[in-house]
C-alpha cells in the first residue's frame, strides 16, 4: 500500500520534476516593436526520424508532438539590451511579449534572453528586425505550397500528417526555386499556415532538409485562452497577414498559396484592401500541379 501510493505521488509530481524547457516560436519586428512568441513545456527528448520510420512510429511520435506538459501562469523575463520586460505564461504554457522601444533602435539579430524566473532556465536567440530599408517580401503558405498534404482528401491528408514523417513527405516541385528568385539576403520569408503550434518543431525540420531558406514561421493556436480562430481560415489568415502589413508598412509583399484552401480568396481580398502592399499573387493548382502567377 505504502509503495503504491508512493508511485502514484511520484507520477502526479513527474511534470513539476521535469525539467522546464523554453520553446521560442517566432521573434520578429522592426525597429521599435518587438514580438516573441513561444511555450514552456516540461523538456522531452524525441529520436531521430528516418526514411525507414514505419508508419507506427510516426504516429506514436506525432501523437507526443501533440500532448504536452505545459506550464501555465509560469513567470518569465524577456531581455534586451539591459531592458526587461515581464510576462507569464496562459493556461496552456503559452507567452507572447509585444514590446515597444523608445530607446536607440534595434538592429537585425538583436540578441534576446528569455528566462524563467523561478527557475535556473533560460535561452539566447537573434531578433529578426526588418528595417524601412527593406521592400520586399514573402509571404507563403505551408500545406500543398510547399509540401504536398493533400489537403482536399481528408484520408490522404491524415495518413500525411500523421503517418509520415519529415524525411518521407514531399516537397512541392519548383517552389524552393520561386522564393529564391525573390528572395535576397535582405528579403524576409514569412510562412502563415494554419498548421498548429505543436507541430512547429516538425515543419522547421521539414523545411531545412529541403534546404528552404531562412525563415519566420506563424502556426495557428488551436486552443487555450485567446485561441485563433479554428474553423474560419480566411479570417485567420487575413488576420496574420494584416499584422505583419502594419508591422511593416514599407514592404510590397509577393504572396504564395494554393487552391485547396482559401488562399486565393485571402491574397485578393488583402490586395484589394491594400493594393500597394501586394506585390505578386503565386497559386499551386493542387490539381493540375501547376503554379499559376494572379496578380
Amino acid at each position: 500500500m505504502i509503495k503504491r501510493s508512493l508511485l502514484y505521488s511520484l507520477l502526479s509530481l513527474s511534470p513539476l520534476l521535469a525539467e522546464a524547457d523554453i520553446q521560442l516560436h517566432t521573434c520578429y519586428g522592426n525597429p521599435h516593436q518587438l514580438i516573441v512568441e513561444g511555450r514552456i513545456l516540461n523538456e522531452r527528448e524525441f529520436k531521430e526520424s528516418s526514411k525507414e520510420d514505419s508508419w507506427v512510429t510516426n504516429g506514436w511520435r506525432k501523437v507526443k508532438h501533440l500532448i504536452n506538459d505545459e506550464h501555465e501562469n509560469i513567470a518569465l523575463t524577456l531581455k534586451i539590451n539591459e531592458t526587461l520586460y515581464h510576462g507569464k505564461t496562459d493556461d496552456e504554457g503559452y507567452f507572447e511579449f509585444e514590446v515597444l522601444n523608445q530607446k536607440t533602435p534595434w538592429k537585425n539579430h538583436e540578441n534576446i534572453e528569455l528566462s524563467l524566473d523561478e527557475l535556473n532556465t533560460s535561452i539566447h536567440a537573434s531578433a529578426l528586425i526588418i528595417d524601412d530599408n527593406v521592400k520586399v517580401g514573402v509571404i507563403s503558405d505551408f500545406d500543398d505550397t510547399v509540401i504536398v498534404s493533400d489537403v482536399t482528401d481528408k484520408l490522404s491528408l491524415l495518413k500525411n500528417t500523421f503517418f509520415k514523417n519529415y524525411k518521407q513527405r514531399q516537397v512541392v516541385e519548383g517552389m524552393r526555386e520561386h522564393f529564391k528568385k525573390i528572395l535576397n539576403p535582405n528579403t524576409p520569408l514569412f510562412f502563415v499556415t494554419g498548421s498548429p503550434k505543436q507541430l512547429q518543431p516538425v515543419i522547421h525540420q521539414f523545411l531545412n532538409f529541403h534546404n528552404f531558406p531562412e525563415r519566420t514561421l506563424i502556426t495557428k493556436k488551436a486552443h487555450g485562452d485567446n485561441a485563433d480562430e479554428l474553423f474560419d481560415q480566411i479570417a485567420y489568415k487575413q488576420g496574420k497577414i494584416e499584422k505583419l502589413m502594419i508591422l511593416f508598412p514599407n514592404i510590397q509583399w509577393v504572396c504564395f498559396g494554393d487552391s485547396g484552401e482559401k488562399d486565393r480568396e485571402v491574397y485578393e481580398l488583402l490586395a484589394k484592401k491594400y493594393p500597394k502592399k501586394v506585390q505578386g499573387i503565386f497559386i499551386r493548382n493542387v490539381e493540375s500541379k501547376t503554379i499559376e502567377k494572379i496578380l
